[in-house]
């Protein structure tokens, strides 16, 4: 995977709010980021696809960029965590 434009900037900004709250874990916080992107990422690219102006081909390019708005909210990263 490679981060596409603006990428960068995004997951940095979702890890330094990740930090101020609970259960940050470090390498486990974003090992779930990047995994939070990647899904976002094939739901952004499906959507693209099945839009009736699309041709519906998808390059390899494509499916291994990820993109700023692919990376979740913070606090999406807490979901399934009980206190």
């Amino acid at each position: 995977y490679k981060l596409g434009p603006g990428a960068e900037p995004a997951l940095k900004d979702y890890l330094s709010k990740r930090k101020r709250m609970p259960f940050f874990a470090n390498a486990r916080t974003v090992r779930n980021a990047i995994d939070l992107a990647r899904m976002g990422s094939a739901i952004r690219v499906f959507n693209e696809k099945m839009s009736p102006s699309s041709n519906g081909m998808v390059s390899e390019d494509e499916l291994m960029t990820i993109m700023p708005d692919d990376f979740p909210a913070p606090e999406d990263g807490l979901t399934g965590i009980e206190d």
